[in-house]
């Protein structure tokens, strides 16, 4: 049995090392850079060959130790996105932090609530992107549903499932019960019209 093990984070793909010592798989683990407690379950193990970084015990996603396959995070901006609500004209400018998108209604804690007239097959609070600074790469958008039973809510073709902690990329299509949202990362230097 090995001492030291890497696993990735399930939120922010940070490579982390652990000990490995009896009963790890029925403990919690706090990433350090997310501060997220996850059970140790929900880590992907890494090979030890991924982390060639400075620093062996963390690491940031895309740093030198990077490995497309162990910590891919798709495309990283300098600049925060938004949420096109897809037939309707309507934006969602997100903000860093915890966005949480939901339907419009009067007991809605969401963000961004989404007019959906008399459909109610969306929740109140249905998805969430939390919009992360990675130090000298950008911004990092995550796409995750808010709980745990809600209808079916896809990332193009993909259903996303509870649990799931999913890198959005400029283009991706959100399918939502009552809405179809286009993620977007405006482009400050465009000219306007």
């Amino acid at each position: 049995m090995d001492d030291i093990i890497q696993i990735k984070c399930p939120f922010d793909g940070a490579i982390l090392s652990v000990k490995n010592q009896p009963g790890i798989e029925s403990k919690n683990v706090t990433c350090p850079i997310c501060k997220h407690k996850y059970p140790f379950t929900q880590f992907k193990r890494v090979d030890k060959t991924v982390n060639t970084g400075d620093d062996p015990d963390t690491e940031y996603p895309g740093g030198n130790g990077h490995n497309d396959e162990a910590t891919d995070l798709g495309q990283l901006n300098f600049t925060i996105g938004r949420l096109k609500v897809s037939g309707a004209g309507t934006t969602f400018r997100l903000k860093p932090g915890r966005n949480v998108i939901g339907r419009k209604a009067t007991k809605s804690g969401a963000d961004f609530q989404i007019d959906t007239g008399e459909q109610r097959a969306m929740s109140r609070e249905h998805i969430v992107v939390e919009v992360k600074k990675v130090p000298a790469k950008g911004f990092v958008h995550y796409l995750s549903l808010f709980k745990e039973k809600v209808n079916k809510t896809w990332l193009g073709n993909e259903q996303l499932l509870f649990g799931d902690v999913i890198v959005l990329n400029h283009g991706d299509i959100i399918k939502l019960p009552d809405a179809t949202l286009i993620f977007e990362i405006p482009d400050d230097e465009a000219t306007d019209y």
